[in-house]
């Protein structure tokens, strides 16, 4: 019994040592995530819903009703293209969560989702800018099989 105390305080201090606790970063996102204006949530959950229906033409034309970009019909039209063909390789969306937040001004914020496909998870960024005329646009949509940036490197 005294081993096992000894150990823990061993590895605690190791843990300290380093200077962050293991569940620093699973914190930190959750405190991003909730500073998600509400809006955006709407916005983002709209968006999703849509692709959960495989109704991802609806869903980009909600996502970028408020934007300038509902007039490049070019980059919408390759963006729905280029969706679709990513539920064909990964599957279909079952599902989606928000991962973290990063605003780097009041008026700036680019949030991050994982998109829980049948086969495959789906890493999206959609990035915000709050206009002093218009609210919150929509100023970039991303998406991409790169999950797993969302770990640490240890």
């Amino acid at each position: 019994m005294k081993y096992l105390i000894i150990m823990f305080f061993v590895l605690n201090i190791a843990v300290l040592s380093q200077g962050r606790l293991p569940s620093d970063k699973s914190q930190s996102s959750a405190t991003e995530v909730k500073m998600i204006p509400k809006k955006l949530k709407q916005k983002t959950s709209a968006f999703f819903e849509y692709l959960l229906d495989s109704n991802v033409t609806a869903g980009y034309n909600e996502l970028f009703k408020d934007s300038f970009i509902k007039d490049q019909t070019g980059k919408i039209q390759a963006l729905i293209n280029q969706t679709h063909r990513a539920f064909q390789i990964y599957g279909k969306l079952r599902g989606y969560e928000p991962v973290n937040a990063e605003q780097i001004s009041k008026s700036f914020i680019r949030v991050r989702f994982i998109g829980l496909h049948s086969r495959f998870p789906m890493r999206w960024i959609f990035t915000f800018y709050n206009a002093p005329e218009n609210g919150w646009i929509l100023t970039n949509v991303k998406f991409d099989d790169l999950t797993e940036f969302y770990f640490s490197d240890e």
